[in-house]
Formats: C-alpha cells, sequence, structure tokens
C-alpha cells in the first residue's frame, strides 16, 4: 500500500516525460550562433496570406497559406546588415526539412529590388495551425517541389 502511494506521488510530482515542443527553427550563418525561430518570434513581423496554386499529379490544388515573408525574417534579424548589394546577391541559403529534404535559394530571388519572389514561412493553410514545424512555400512555383514541409534549419551561406 506505502508502495502504490510512493509511485503515484512520484508520478504526480515529477515533470512529464514527453513535451509537445513548441514549433521553432534553426536559423544559421547569421553571427556566431545559431537563432532560434519560435512563435513569438514570428509574432512581430507582418503577417502575410496568400492563396496558391501548384500543380501535382491529380490536378491543380490551391491552399491559403499564413505566415511571415522570409525577407522579413532575414531583416529582423539583420542577417544582411553592413554587405554591399552584390554581397547580399552572392548569399545562398539552404532549407532542411525533419525528412532530411533539403532545397537551396538565393537572396535574389526573395530580395525586393530583384526577384521579390514572397517566399512565406508557414504557420496556418487554410486556417488551421499545423501539426509538427512550419512550412516553407514559394508562390508563383508551377509545381510544389520546393515547398518543404516540416522545416527545422535554414542555413545562410
Amino acid at each position: 500500500m506505502l508502495r502504490s502511494l510512493l509511485i503515484v506521488i512520484a508520478l504526480l510530482t515529477s515533470p512529464p516525460l514527453l513535451c509537445a515542443q513548441e514549433p521553432g527553427i534553426e536559423l544559421l550563418g547569421i553571427g556566431a550562433s545559431a537563432i532560434r525561430l519560435s512563435p513569438q518570434s514570428l509574432s512581430t513581423l507582418p503577417v502575410v496570406e496568400r492563396d496558391v496554386t501548384f500543380e501535382t499529379s491529380k490536378g491543380p490544388a490551391t491552399r491559403h497559406y499564413k505566415g511571415a515573408l522570409f525577407w522579413d525574417v532575414l531583416q529582423a534579424n539583420k542577417a544582411l546588415d553592413g554587405l554591399k548589394p552584390g554581397d547580399q546577391l552572392r548569399k545562398t541559403f539552404l532549407v532542411s526539412a525533419k525528412d532530411g529534404y533539403q532545397i537551396a535559394f538565393s537572396i535574389g530571388e526573395i530580395h525586393p529590388d530583384f526577384g521579390n519572389l514572397p517566399l512565406i514561412l508557414v504557420t496556418k493553410v487554410d486556417g488551421k495551425k499545423l501539426e509538427g514545424n512550419w512550412r516553407l512555400v514559394a508562390p508563383g512555383d508551377k509545381r510544389g517541389a520546393r515547398a518543404v514541409y516540416e522545416v527545422t534549419k535554414i542555413e545562410l551561406r
């Protein structure tokens, strides 16, 4: 009886073994240490919403995406501060997903003065909060192969 009571007390007072981790992305290549993007850090940025259509093997698919422009994330973290425009255009970034999928983009593609691709770090799809980590979506692409699900890391190079 005493043993059962002690076990119950231990279970009630110990921290949970499995905690759902808040969505977040590790941003590397800015300064000496990694920056962790969190819902709080994104909440200070302007919100963008876009209806995006991609061709799929089953025909066109349209979704409504909500989140922040990745360009705004870079600006908020002063990623390109001090670099001349030509030096900025030499920069690339590699987006990595939980399953190992990776896609590279260039700063020139998303820079407002050049390609101006509104690359979105997505937090909601069709009005629903994502299960797991965020997505990165490239509106304007004909196919969705550069849309990255469950983004875990973005490395600026």
